[in-house]
């Protein structure tokens, strides 16, 4: 799912940023090096448990896993008005992640 894709990586940015390495990484939340780049590459779904400890790990708000980081300087040169039409549309996009990850948990996926 797209979905799983711009989560994976938003994930994946933050962790480069960090300067964290995937293997790194995977061993800190107790997962396998694979698992956490099917994670990355959308292939497998983040679970709102493994969220919330790469939030730990990577010393970020939960908000970051869900800004688009490649127009935040667009963004900051944007009329107020358009500004305030793309964040609602940001939100709707968070909005619809986090409901695909709460039945993605109760499906057991």
């Amino acid at each position: 799912m797209e979905e799983f894709k711009i989560l994976g990586r938003r994930v994946k940015y933050l962790r480069m940023d960090s300067g964290i390495t995937q293997t790194k990484m995977a061993e800190l939340l107790g997962l396998s090096q694979t698992n956490l780049s099917n994670m990355e590459s959308g292939r497998t779904a983040i679970t709102t448990q493994n969220l919330f400890k790469m939030q730990g790990i990577l010393n970020c708000k939960m908000a970051d896993f869900f800004v688009d980081f490649d127009d935040e300087a667009e963004e900051a040169t944007t009329a107020k008005g358009e500004g305030a039409v793309k964040q609602a549309i940001e939100l709707e996009d968070v909005v619809q992640i986090l409901r695909l990850l709460k039945a993605v948990e109760i499906k057991g996926v």
